[in-house]
């Protein structure tokens, strides 16, 4: 048994006045420097103190006692410490045991999963011509979704697999409850990666064109076979063929950052706005040859949104100077005709969009409760009827009409994340919040205003870019909206469009520094 050891040697103590002689008392002053509390012999004789002093050799058997006392309560904390630890060590070499019968499974399971899906693989690159060259000319992708079936019938086969090894373990009950890891294993198994292997709708073409400077704005003709992007004040022309690209011209006009562009349906034009407070309209002459307007100035600040109604004869642009400007088109003759503002928002316009009778202008501002409905009167023109009312408050920054009487409104800001429908009810717009739908939660970032929403009604499709993920929505029966898929592209700087048939989806992303063409393929 151990016993109390003094760490300094008797024999190295002196006493107060360094006499080198053997030590025989000790002065209880707490005054004393602890060096100065020794006496010998010699010290004793001249020695005048109140305090109490003992001999040296009792104080030390004093002190000992002591520290045999304490050694004894510490002693028996830790051994019951130690004992607890003893038995914490048999139950975690008997988790260990069970935890490597149960890992060695796994193992086991995923090796044949993952045999399956390479065996599944080496099928990609057998094909029958006749089929494929059936399949190029009908513009179809038969071989494709039949591949991809297999890979989801693997995935669900070996995810069984692997939950029913959980599901065996779990009732066991004298083995673990492996019930929390049954269920993290399975939300694994059940995660977004998979969910992409599996049944994404989104079919990657090309990523191959770079661009370093961001692209803020792209637009397609009617036929999808023209894109046009922006790289920082040009803008770029592109042929577009089945998802790839291919530069055909570079043009030149703004002094500033393009904000939007939005190209005609009828004609081979499209109008561009920027960060130098004016539109333009672009005209092609030829395949690669283009005519650009005048510089329409107006706005006295960034224009950050265009739209185009039906008929192509108006335009609607929202700026950073609070207002809507109103223009009459002429794409024939290369031009536009300032006819009126509409002022009442309190910060600057970042969305705008009409309804389908083109009756109703839906604008949204930066800021919190800044939604407003434009009227079209009388004269036609468009009158401010009022603010819309909202249950958050929060500020988004993009506002689509997807029917005659529904509009809906994304959350920009970093606390809340979601897509909310606003429907007309005793003729006001007011929220349906059955219809909200939860994005993925993102309190680190702010939406960014560009990448408007879309819609496509022939294919129940609405494309949504909240901060760093484009969502693919679509209506189902009972009127309200689900996420079909997304695509997380891990930045908030992504802009980009669909093709005007909904088969395309294209995007500038600031992670990848270039342009990323998506199939979307059907529900």
């Amino acid at each position: 048994m151990l016993k109390p050891k003094m760490i300094e040697n008797e024999k190295d103590f002196c006493c107060q006045n360094k006499h080198n002689q053997p030590i025989h008392l000790a002065v209880l002053d707490p005054n004393l420097d602890k060096e100065h509390r020794l006496l010998c012999n010699l010290c004793m004789e001249s020695f005048e103190s109140d305090s109490k002093t003992i001999g040296f050799k009792k104080i030390i058997q004093i002190i000992e006692d002591l520290i045999e006392s304490k050694k004894n309560n510490l002693e028996s904390i830790t051994s019951e410490i130690i004992r607890k630890l003893q038995i914490c060590i048999i139950n975690i070499q008997e988790l260990k045991t069970h935890f490597m019968e149960l890992f060695d499974s796994f193992i086991i399971i995923v090796e044949g999963w993952t045999q399956s899906l390479l065996a599944q693989r080496e099928q990609f690159y057998l094909y029958s011509f006749y089929d494929e060259l059936d399949n190029f000319i009908k513009n179809q992708d038969i071989i494709y979704d039949s591949n991809l079936k297999h890979i989801i019938n693997i995935n669900r086969s070996w995810v069984t697999k692997l939950s029913n090894n959980l599901i065996q373990y779990n009732q066991d009950k004298d083995k673990l409850n492996f019930q929390t890891l049954k269920q993290h294993i399975i939300s694994i198994t059940q995660s977004n990666w998979l969910q992409n292997i599996s049944e994404s709708k989104l079919k990657l073409i090309d990523q191959s064109i770079k661009q370093n400077e961001e692209c803020s704005a792209i637009a397609f003709d009617s036929f999808g076979s023209i894109m046009v992007s922006t790289e920082k004040y040009d803008i770029k022309v592109w042929s577009f063929l089945n998802g790839t690209f291919k530069l055909v011209k570079t043009l030149q006009g703004h002094t500033d950052w393009i904000q939007c562009l939005v190209y005609s349906k009828k004609q081979n034009s499209f109008i561009s706005c920027s960060g130098d407070k004016t539109i333009r309209c672009w005209q092609q002459l030829n395949q690669n040859d283009w005519i650009c307007s005048q510089p329409y100035l107006q706005h006295t600040d960034y224009i950050m949104c265009i739209i185009l109604n039906l008929n192509e004869d108006l335009l609607f642009s929202g700026s950073f100077d609070k207002s809507i400007k109103v223009w009459k088109v002429e794409l024939n003759n290369n031009k536009l005709v300032f006819l009126y503002s509409l002022d009442k928002h309190h910060n600057y316009v970042i969305s705008l969009s009409l309804n389908q009778s083109e009756h109703q202008l839906v604008s949204c501002g930066y800021g919190q409760n800044q939604i407003i409905i434009w009227e079209k009167r009388e004269k036609d023109d468009f009158e401010f009827k009022y603010f819309v009312k909202q249950s958050i408050q929060d500020y988004g920054q993009k506002v689509k009409f997807i029917k005659e009487n529904q509009f809906i409104w994304i959350t920009g800001d970093y606390q809340t994340d979601k897509f909310y429908v606003f429907e007309l009810n005793q003729g006001f717009f007011q929220e349906n919040q059955e219809k909200t739908l939860q994005f993925i939660p993102n309190n680190q970032v702010y939406d960014e205003y560009r990448f408007p929403i879309i819609y496509n009604k022939e294919r129940n499709l609405i494309v949504v870019r909240h901060k760093t993920y484009i969502y693919i929505i679509r209506e189902v029966n009972d009127g309200k909206y689900k996420i079909d898929d997304k695509l997380n592209c891990d930045t908030i700087g992504i802009f980009g469009t669909i093709t005007n048939d909904g088969q395309y989806l294209v995007y500038w992303d600031k992670k990848n520094k270039g342009y990323s063409s998506y199939k979307l393929l059907n529900k």
